[in-house]
């Protein structure tokens, strides 16, 4: 499951912090993927929605969560709010995010970008709902072992989005 593209400790950390969730929110991760953010997330909320369109991934998160406070939604994240309120939202996948903002009534919103154009697309989008907040940069190194000392080896940047429901 923890095969390719994931959320790195570090971000997870940041979004947590960003989210400022309370424990009686109900959070939506769009995108779950290997499902990291949702796991972290079900021990601070009293639900998460792990919603996951690739329904072998879907399936994997099933298993994964059984017995917890995480559901896990196979589903498309614009399809899933139009019919789900929650309090706040993480988007780990950007496929479709602006008609996804546009439809989005969380209090929270963050959105995590890989790539500069889709998070300066996302910060515009946000701009033009009124619930622009920040934008930040999260980029970390992770120490290995190099001839008897320590190196750096740095993950790739992620630009991560945040805004708030109080639309201006």
């Amino acid at each position: 499951m923890e095969r390719g593209k994931f959320t790195k400790d570090e971000v997870v950390g940041v979004v947590f912090s960003k989210l400022r969730p309370d424990r009686d929110w109900v959070v939506a991760d769009i995108g779950s993927g290997s499902g990291r953010v949702a796991e972290f997330l079900s021990e601070y909320v009293r639900l998460v929605y792990a919603v996951e369109l690739d329904p072998n991934l879907s399936e994997s998160l099933r298993q994964k969560f059984a017995g917890s406070n995480v559901e896990v939604v196979n589903s498309h994240g614009y399809d899933f709010l139009v019919d789900h309120e929650v309090d706040a939202v993480f988007f780990g996948g950007t496929k479709g995010i602006e008609r996804m903002l546009e439809v989005c009534r969380a209090k929270r919103v963050v959105v995590n970008c890989a790539r500069m154009d889709v998070a300066v697309a996302v910060v515009r989008k946000m701009k033009e709902l009124g619930i622009f907040r920040e934008v930040v940069m999260v980029s970390a190194s992770h120490g290995y072992e190099l001839a008897g000392g320590i190196a750096f080896r740095a993950i790739n940047p992620v630009f991560v989005v945040v805004g708030d429901a109080l639309r201006s």
